[in-house]
């Protein structure tokens, strides 16, 4: 009898310990589509006029730097609401992912994958994306904007995010781009 009363506060201490060791932002605390979630995103940030649409594998690489495997693999659905007409890069994408591990997984690919150059003419000044349980937010503009979008992520999830992955910068007065943890100086 002592012996089974001791298993069971073992099994019980050992559930304690996990549940205390989860890692920021892989608890779901957000619900919904990625598009209702993106509408209370664009309901706490101004993102002037926008093309709103839904991202299917097809687009993957394009919008999020993923392929269309790593999209089918790890994605359930993807919105995107991008600038309309603007002088600046803009895109923002929220992506329900298959589960925590997955949208982990995700928000690693994107840094790596994600370009930051795809548009003519013009550079975002910050790209970033973060997680919160199975969802990712990719964020790509004017710095004031992913930040604010970054925050007003994290508002909504209840404050269940992982950290913020700022993965491109661009530094115009200074004349250098900076990657992660490097810098291309351009002429």
């Amino acid at each position: 009898m002592k012996k089974l009363l001791c298993i069971i506060a073992a099994a019980a201490l050992l559930l304690i310990f996990a549940a205390c060791n989860t890692a920021p932002g892989a608890e779901d605390t957000l619900t919904g589509t990625p598009e209702e979630i993106m509408a209370q995103l664009k309901a706490s940030v101004n993102l002037g006029m926008t093309l709103d649409d839904e991202v299917t594998a097809d687009k993957a690489q394009y919008v999020l730097g993923l392929t269309e495997a790593q999209f089918n693999e790890y994605v359930d659905s993807a919105y995107e609401a991008a600038a309309a007409i603007a002088t600046f890069a803009q895109s923002n994408v929220v992506v329900k992912c298959k589960n925590a591990a997955a949208a982990a997984q995700v928000k690693k690919l994107i840094a790596e994958g994600f370009d930051s150059h795809k548009w003519i003419c013009v550079f975002p000044d910050q790209s970033a994306v973060v997680e919160s349980g199975s969802y990712v937010l990719l964020s790509v503009g004017e710095v004031e904007t992913t930040d604010a979008l970054v925050e007003a992520f994290k508002t909504i999830s209840g404050g269940n995010t992982g950290s913020p992955d700022v993965f491109f910068t661009f530094d115009d007065e200074g004349g250098g781009i900076e990657f992660g943890g490097g810098e291309l100086i351009l002429p």
